[in-house]
């Protein structure tokens, strides 16, 4: 189970920005550490092999630990020659959820909700200029989920007829501080983080955040197309 496996072993997954499944849209690639629950966003125009492989790129340069793998559901944007040759270029092991197994992938669907959807909305993102203003966020978003939002990770996901339920452990603490308690991950990566933690402010960071929000709905106001356009 990636559940149990040590921190760099992710799960990923995008998300699409719109209120239609037609035409273009702005996605967002989503990963997180199973082991830690650090949580790394990008975004990128549509799905298109190329871009998922850049957006993956993005988020190993941004991870707090080396990637050492990661999961993902059976989407093409993932199962495919481009991103599974930069996988074996870069030694990250790539596994893929089993079809109609949303168990697989616990981890990455709780914080798609709880980070992504909370943070950004439902907004229809239909237009190339939003993608440059929501890695804007993500850029600030990163760092103040790793180090100052506590969460409790989930344990186990149990389907009861129409409904799930959900154990979680007793407290909840930070990605960073469930980095800096964890004795596999380098002293190295510990000291790099530390350093980090010392210069960021939370309530700079969370001022930031909600101008950079502000942002994007400012741009898909200004450049994006309406549902009269897009018929």
């Amino acid at each position: 189970s990636v559940g149990k496996k040590p921190p760099g072993y992710t799960q990923i997954d995008t998300i699409r920005h719109s209120d239609s499944a037609q035409g273009d849209a702005v996605y967002t690639v989503n990963c997180t550490d199973a082991a830690t629950l650090a949580t790394v966003p990008r975004a990128q125009w549509n799905k298109g092999q190329e871009a998922t492989r850049k957006s993956m790129r993005d988020i190993k340069d941004r991870f707090p630990v080396p990637l050492l793998g990661t999961h993902p559901d059976t989407g093409s944007e993932f199962i495919n020659r481009f991103v599974m040759q930069w996988c074996v270029e870069e030694r990250i092991d790539l596994s893929r959820s089993r079809p109609s197994h949303k168990n697989d992938n616990m981890f990455i669907e709780e914080r798609n909700g709880h980070v992504i959807r909370k943070t950004v909305g439902y907004i229809t993102l239909n237009c190339p200029e939003a993608v440059r203003a929501l890695n804007e966020l993500y850029d600030v978003l990163t760092p103040y989920l790793m180090h100052f939002v506590a969460v409790r990770r989930m344990i186990s996901k149990e389907r009861l007829s129409s409904r799930y339920r959900r154990t979680y452990e007793p407290k909840a603490k930070t990605p960073y501080q469930r980095i800096l308690e964890h004795t596999t991950v380098a002293m190295e990566a510990k000291e790099k983080l530390r350093k980090e933690h010392a210069k960021l402010n939370p309530l700079i960071l969370k001022r930031e955040i909600e101008k950079r929000v502000t942002k994007v709905y400012d741009i898909q106001h200004r450049y994006g197309r309406s549902r009269s356009e897009l018929r």
